[in-house]
């Protein structure tokens, strides 16, 4: 830590060090995907995991078709299906990452504001003494 960060430690009282440490705790993915559930998108983002589990399953149906066929033409077609619902798949991957990455930034911006609360209300008190 660098010295900032003790002088902030050592001005926080006890409940504001609790909420800091809990801000600033690096949460694991697991703990991240789940946080994308808690939020004001909670529905969309259940409904875009509902949607990335049917493309999985439409894309492992259409590459089993796709293996399982000989005409040219089914062919292009089970491929084609199969390169669309992989397509949207990497979009709702992406969909996931960019809120998780959403949720780290404002976890950030969330401490920072904290510290600088904290800072003020020390340079309060000792211009006030």
């Amino acid at each position: 830590m660098t010295d900032i960060d003790e002088e902030i430690r050592k001005a926080l009282a006890g409940s504001e060090l609790e909420k800091l440490d809990d801000i600033a705790g690096e949460p694991g993915l697991f703990a991240m995907l789940g946080e994308t559930f808690r939020g004001k998108m909670r529905f969309w983002n259940a409904y875009a995991m509902v949607l990335s589990f049917i493309a999985f399953g439409v894309a492992l149906w259409t590459g089993w078709n796709f293996l399982h066929t000989t005409e040219p033409h089914k062919m292009t077609l089970w491929g084609v299906g199969m390169g669309i619902s992989i397509f949207f798949l990497a979009m709702l991957k992406l969909w996931f990452w960019m809120e998780m990455n959403k949720n780290m930034v404002i976890r950030e911006i969330k401490r920072v504001e904290l510290q600088l609360a904290v800072l003020s209300n020390a340079v309060r008190e000792k211009e006030g003494q």
